[in-house]
């Protein structure tokens, strides 16, 4: 096991080692470089406190282990198959990323975006695209971006930018977080408020995903997201913001290596709605998802409300937080799909150790509403957070 710890940490260790040393190579020294770089990184540790898997957990033939851990356990990253047990585990949820930018012209530009987990120790290249501005509102982007579903997917590995140790993974959880295709934005002062809208369509194909890793542990399962076409629009004025976003794929999903092999094709659409409030002390966050899968082949659909809410207050440089968000499934034929559902509650403190650095104590209760995935646990994470 600590050699698998060292193996899946390497990258991480050596990306924090980068980010120590970055004060010896500042942008300053080089004032005319069209290049900019920059980066984060998490370490998160945590260890499920206490759990159970009840008597109905049993009946309903719940997993013992998911993703090689022992249940009762908490899946923090959905997207990563980050989960943690009764162990304590640095290796579920810490990342580094490091960003890098070259302007060619007032209009051209590229950006590259590398990110590197403690739950998969292959480093990702999570951007890869370039930016054309055709006026002081308009740009167009082409090639590798982050599926913008949500309020914080475009910097959701970034722990500084929000007060949770990560987003609740009641929403922010998918088996593609990443597309491969083109978009076009749009952005204006309107008065006292800002718009910014963009359309985006593409393509994902994901040969190992890490997602499904969760319920089918045999083999790799290829997932395919074809025809993405979406659309979001973000107002903000004054202390609130909104954002709402719409999305639909063509999903394929084939893995020929378990009991029951799988080779499934469904539609898949979303809809979501985020406001914030900002009132300096306070702050409230809250956002809203719908999904549905509809499995054209197999005669059923998938529905799946996600919602989450919480409220901050900030005393200096302390910020306590508490959250509260659910996620339910629903399904039309049960004898294919046994929908699952659960909720949570988190109560997170943090201590801005000065600007771009945070540290972070959550605790988080879980119940799993369907005893089938997980069970009902309580988990206390630490996380280090730093950016520059």
């Amino acid at each position: 096991m600590e050699v698998k710890l060292k193996s899946r940490m390497g990258w991480l260790t050596l990306g924090f080692n980068l980010l120590l040393a970055t004060p010896s190579w500042s942008q300053d020294d080089i004032p005319e470089s069209n290049f900019k770089l920059s980066g984060y990184v998490s370490v998160v540790g945590g260890k499920v406190l206490n759990g159970k898997l009840d008597d109905n957990y049993i009946a309903n033939k719940g997993p013992t282990t998911i993703n090689g851990v022992q249940c009762p356990c908490y899946v923090a990253d959905w997207s990563n198959a980050g989960v943690y047990g009764e162990h304590l585990s640095l290796a579920q949820e810490s990342r580094v990323g490091l960003q890098g930018t070259y302007t060619f012209t007032p209009q051209a530009s590229f950006t590259g975006h590398v990110v590197s987990r403690g739950s998969n120790a292959k480093p990702d290249l999570a951007w890869a695209f370039g930016s054309y501005k055709l006026d002081g509102n308009w740009e167009v982007q082409l090639g590798r971006k982050r599926i913008p579903l949500y309020y914080y997917s475009d910097f959701q590995d970034i722990g500084v930018a929000y007060p949770w140790i990560t987003p609740p993974p009641e929403i922010y959880g998918w088996e593609a977080t990443n597309y491969n295709g083109a978009s076009l934005r749009y952005n204006r002062d309107l008065g006292d408020s800002q718009l910014t809208t963009s359309v985006f369509t593409g393509q994902e194909k994901n040969k190992k995903s890490l997602y499904q890793k969760l319920y089918y542990p045999a083999g790799n399962t290829e997932v395919q997201w074809n025809n993405i076409l979406g659309a979001d629009l973000e107002i903000s004025r004054g202390p609130l913001t909104l954002r709402a976003v719409a999305m639909g794929a063509d999903v394929k999903t084939r893995n020929p290596h378990v009991d029951n092999p799988i080779d499934d094709k469904a539609v898949l659409k979303t809809y979501g709605l985020a406001a914030n409030l900002d009132l300096d002390r306070w702050f409230i966050l809250s956002e809203f998802a719908r999904l549905s899968r509809d499995h054209t082949e197999s005669g059923y659909k998938v529905s799946a409300p996600a919602q989450t809410v919480g409220v901050g207050m900030r005393l200096g440089k302390w910020t306590p937080f508490l959250s509260y968000s659910r996620y339910t499934e629903s399904t039309t034929d049960s004898t294919q799909y046994v929908p699952g559902s659960y909720h949570h509650a988190s109560a997170t403190l943090r201590y801005d150790v000065a600007s771009g650095t945070a540290v972070k104590v959550q605790l988080d209760r879980q119940v799993d509403s369907t005893d089938n995935f997980g069970g009902h646990i309580r988990l206390l994470r630490v996380s280090y957070d730093h950016v520059f």
